[in-house]
């Protein structure tokens, strides 16, 4: 495989990142919005059953950016692989900016989020106590 496909697999990697990433931030928005219009209300039993579903979808997702992931490492190291003369400035580019800060302060944010949301979305749906409504002003007599 030349150094064209193992970068045309990185690239395709990092886009079915970014799609994955865009369906978890929506299943989270709709949890967010389901927990504030009325889960926050609902029985034990059905706040279990949202965190389940919530659970399986969530986890399906970050198996496939895990798959993805490991895609991204094997054309990486293929990458890594190639003699030098037949690696061109893309390829030693692109394994010198794998090496960097910003990627790998990337990759940390990529993986500290997700399991940020799924912690927020358990906080809101077991634990927050929804909207304190104050109290109404006295009618003037």
């Amino acid at each position: 495989m030349g150094e064209a496909e193992l970068v045309e697999i990185i690239r395709d990697v990092n886009a079915q990142y970014a799609a994955l990433f865009a369906q978890v931030i929506t299943i989270n928005f709709a949890m967010i919005v389901s927990i504030f219009y009325f889960l926050h209300r609902a029985s034990m039993k059905l706040k279990l059953a949202s965190f389940v579903f919530y659970t399986v979808g969530m986890l399906t997702l970050i198996g496939l950016m895990l798959q993805e992931a490991n895609l991204k490492a094997l054309a990486l190291q293929g990458l890594a692989r190639l003699p030098e003369a037949q690696r061109g400035a893309v390829g030693a580019g692109l394994l010198a900016l794998n090496d960097d800060w910003l990627f790998a302060g990337s990759r940390f944010f990529l993986n500290a989020s997700l399991w940020v949301l799924f912690a927020v979305i358990a906080y809101l749906l077991f634990f927050w106590r929804g909207e304190q409504s104050a109290p109404a002003p006295a009618e003037p007599a």
